[in-house]
């Protein structure tokens, strides 16, 4: 019978055996804490030693807390509100519903009932499977689970619970299995973008039936901007003379006005075309809030009705019926056309705002072009300067000069189905030797 130190549900106890009844004290999760703990134990250890302990008075047991009580609380508190006084850094209204109808349909159904201190790593092992029997995708669950993740979150910072159960039982799952999920589900396919043939072609399309919407969606196609963004930019954000645009807003959902989607301006390039389109509508007088592209009422656009009076029917038309295309296909076109071409990665993230150069890898990675090699002996050769020719060594060890393969030749790539390969780029430089 002595006190000890243990490590339980994310905190460190002083736990103790005496006279029948286990007592336990929480200290906390920091190695600060557990040295408390360990102190407090050497005490507790010395009284019992010198028969001077005093056993605390049994607290009364505290009282359950429902999580959905807890859940829908923490929904109005730190998602709706925030959106309705739109404060700043508020979610998005879609992501808002979104976060809605995975409490509401996916994690009260089966966690109404639980106490939200007793949610453990088994509780939500079981949820998993619970939601897929429900037939959800692997990514739909993700997201349920990335909601309670959220929840938790905030009951651990309000001290209800000491340790995180979604994020210990994401450590614990197998890292191969989690990054093969994600890989097949974030993946853009050919099915959701269109050839650059198909573009011209739904672009020419616009031009002929809806000729005021054509810089709009030559702004989306040139730019990757998102539909919000493209429909929230002013024409003090475009300098025309410098063929750029800053990109800081963004009518989310066709109902919030606010900031883009990452909360980070930026500013993006503009092609010729777009230029000399937009320069041929511009007005002469504008005042600060005066949008570069209006609807009919010289408003915001409706996305809904973009997508479903002009865009939609048009695409039908042109492309067909098999490629499930929408407005933000606009967006993954753009990505993936310029990866086919071998636009540097850098480059297209900053234009259409990626949070980084490895979620385009991850995403658009495949549409890339494949390289055949002839790169093995590139850290063997001398480095030269530039209009220098690339001298190597042979396999008899005598150096020779040879062309310097700069890039991949138009031989050596192998374009994806229905994307074509590079064509700019390549630059060979010839040894008269």
């Amino acid at each position: 019978m002595s006190a000890k130190t243990r490590w339980i549900r994310g905190a460190w106890w002083l736990v103790l055996h005496y006279q029948g009844k286990r007592i336990k004290r929480r200290f906390g999760a920091t190695p600060k804490d557990k040295a408390q703990a360990e102190v407090a134990a050497a005490h507790v250890n010395a009284d019992l030693a010198k028969g001077a302990f005093v056993a605390p008075s049994p607290r009364r047991a505290q009282s359950e807390i429902a999580f959905r009580e807890y859940a829908l609380e923490w929904l109005r508190r730190e998602v709706q509100e925030p959106l309705g006084r739109e404060s700043h850094g508020h979610l998005a209204p879609m992501t808002v519903r979104q976060y809605e109808s995975n409490l509401r349909v996916n994690l009260i159904p089966h966690l109404e009932r639980t106490d939200l201190r007793s949610i453990t790593v088994r509780e939500v092992q079981r949820l998993h499977a619970d939601l897929t029997d429900d037939g959800l995708s692997p990514r739909s669950i993700e997201k349920a689970l990335g909601v309670l993740r959220r929840i938790l979150d905030h009951a651990r910072a309000g001290d209800l619970i000491g340790e995180n159960p979604v994020r210990r039982w994401s450590e614990l799952r197998p890292t191969t299995a989690r990054r093969r999920s994600a890989r097949v589900d974030r993946t853009v396919t050919p099915r959701d973008v269109l050839t650059a043939d198909e573009l011209a072609k739904v672009l020419a399309a616009i031009e002929a039936k809806h000729p005021p919407y054509l810089r709009l969606f030559l702004f989306l196609a040139d730019t990757g901007a998102r539909i919000g963004e493209a429909s929230a930019l002013r024409w003090i954000d475009v300098d025309l003379n410098a063929a750029t645009a800053r990109i800081e807003r963004s009518f989310s959902s066709g109902k919030s006005l606010g900031g883009t989607k990452s909360g980070r301006a930026r500013t993006v390039e503009l092609s010729t075309r777009l230029v000399e389109a937009m320069r041929a509508v511009r007005p002469d007088l504008c005042g600060d809030e005066t949008l570069a592209f209006p609807n009919e009422a010289h408003g915001l656009h409706d996305p809904r009705n973009l997508r479903d009076r002009i865009f939609r029917p048009i695409v039908r038309k042109v492309v067909g019926t098999q490629k499930r295309l929408s407005i933000h296909s606009l967006r993954h076109s753009f990505a993936s056309l310029h990866m086919a071409r071998g636009t540097p990665l850098k480059w297209i993230q900053a234009q259409g705002g990626w949070a980084s150069a490895k979620m385009l890898l991850d995403v658009y990675g495949h549409f890339m072009p494949e390289e055949s090699g002839g790169y093995a002996n590139a850290l063997a050769a001398p480095e030269t300067a530039p209009g220098r020719p690339l001298v190597v060594i042979d396999s008899r060890g005598r150096p020779h000069a040879r062309v310097e393969k700069r890039a991949p030749s138009r031989a050596s790539l192998v374009a994806q189905p229905g994307i074509e390969p590079g064509t700019r780029g390549f630059s060979v430089r010839c040894s008269t030797s």
